[in-house]
This record gives structure tokens, sequence and C-alpha cells, in this order.
């Protein structure tokens, strides 16, 4: 599966969670996230290949769920568009201490509140990132082969029509704080 995916930073979500509804976005559900990023850069070192490798853990309304996620390099210039492949897995700590007994090695863990939007068929997320800012991000899945092209340009017209014409931000949380150097 490929993720179409165009994130923001802005101020805060206030207008824009006006728009959303001017818009006939739906919220679907708040959330917390718990990324644990792991890498081996002896194996192969994400930080120069573009890649991820992290184990999610979800809280929504009181109920954990916890995957495990495969991202890779950014297919283009404009966006976060990857590769994406997900695997639910029973338990965080023990997925992450397989992990390093593979030689994988815990980068850093990125904690955002999210708020999820549903908008035809895209997702609009608000997430407010501890430590980095807030973001809005807007995505759709593609299958792989496929021209994403299209699916970019109406990424584009919906921020237009919530008021976001500048602020997007092709580098990773990680990047972001320093923990990766951009453009590596």
């Amino acid at each position: 599966m490929i993720e179409v995916e165009v994130k923001a930073g802005v101020n805060d979500f206030d207008d824009i969670k006006v728009k959303l509804n001017e818009i006939g976005a739906k919220k679907a559900k708040k959330e917390y996230q718990e990324d644990i990023y792991f890498n081996n850069p002896k194996l192969r070192d994400f930080e120069k290949t573009d890649e991820a490798l992290r184990i999610r853990t979800t809280i929504t309304d009181g109920k954990k769920s916890i995957i495990l996620t495969y991202k890779g390099a950014k297919m283009d210039s404009i966006s976060k568009t990857r590769k994406e492949i997900e695997s639910e897995v029973k338990e965080s700590k023990n997925m992450g201490l397989i992990l390093e007994n593979l030689g994988f090695k815990p980068v850093e863990t990125i904690k955002k509140d999210r708020t999820t939007y549903l908008y035809k068929e895209f997702i609009i997320t608000l997430d407010k990132v501890y430590k980095v800012g807030n973001f809005v991000e807007i995505e759709k899945e593609a299958s792989e082969g496929e021209d994403f092209k299209d699916t970019l340009d109406e990424i584009f017209k919906i921020y237009k029509k919530l008021g976001i014409e500048e602020g997007f931000e092709r580098r990773s949380y990680l990047e972001l704080l320093g923990i990766y150097n951009a453009g590596s």
C-alpha cells in the first residue's frame, strides 16, 4: 500500500476546525499515540535511506492497539508519499526486544494527541506533537504502481479550503527534533 500524505505545520487548530465543519468533514476519533522509532545503522541506516521502522501504541477511548510499521523512502519531492507496511502486534515491549535482539536500537519516542476527521476518501488529522508542534496531515491510500499525482492535487485543494497555503513539511518528526539530519 502507498500512503499519499502531505503535512503542514500550523500555530493552532481553531480556524481549521471551523473550516473542516464548513466543508463537511466528519470528526471520527480522538486518540493518543506513542511511536518508538528504531534504526540499525550497521544493517541499513534509515537516516540515510529515508525509511522508518516504528512501534506505535495508540489509545482510543481507553482501548489500546499496537502496530509495527515499516515506511519506505519518500517517492517524490513535494510530499511524504511512501510505501507503508503494517502489522498488529500483541506487546510493544516484546516487539521492541525482538527488534533489539536483531540489532535495531530505539532512536526516539514521539508522543502526540491526534484528532481524526474523514472527508470524502481522505483522512485529515490534527496532531499536537509533543516537543515539536501542531500539524495537519491529509492522506489517502493508493495501490502500488498507481499514479498518485491527482491525489496530491486533491490534497492541496483541501488544504486551500482549510486556509493552509504554506508551512508544508516533508521532514519527519525525528528530523524536526534534530535526531536525524534533514537532507541525509
